[in-house]
């Protein structure tokens, strides 16, 4: 494999671990997380979380008490220097939960960044920060989650 060819496969590993991370949250499937974040991992939603079991806590607080959720990412980027990444993409989070007074959706648009490292078992995220840039919809559905 060419350095070329091989800097893309990488990039396209850390694009399908992404990917992933959005199949666990949407499938409600936490553990999946096990195989995106490395242990130690810091997630910033709003404020840091820090470590695997954390985050999977805040995923499921956030995100199962609803009807359902929907993940898109576009705009994969990667810069990798040795065993190290920094990465990102575009997101856009569809959020639905049946009989909310005003509406059943809510949607947010922005950005993850994330840090990764090469283990083992493949690109694992050690740091991702969520930044949203715009909402709209009913924002009773961020305000109905359980606390």
């Amino acid at each position: 494999m060419t350095s070329v060819e091989n800097e893309y496969a990488h990039k396209a590993a850390i694009q399908e671990l992404q990917v992933l991370y959005s199949i666990a949250i949407d499938s409600g499937d936490y553990d999946i997380l096990d195989k995106v974040f490395t242990p130690d991992a810091v997630g910033i939603y709003g404020r840091p979380f820090s470590g695997i079991e954390e985050i999977k806590q805040a995923m499921f607080n956030g995100c199962d008490y609803l009807t359902s959720v929907q993940h898109l990412n576009g705009n994969h980027w990667a810069s990798i220097q040795g065993n190290n990444a920094t990465a990102g993409c575009y997101l856009h989070v569809i959020q639905h939960l049946i009989d909310t007074p005003g509406g059943d959706l809510h949607e947010m648009g922005g950005v993850y960044d994330d840090q990764l490292v090469l283990t083992d078992s493949g690109w694992r995220i050690t740091e991702r920060k969520i930044a949203i840039k715009w909402s709209k919809g009913n924002t009773l559905i961020r305000d109905s989650k359980p606390r």
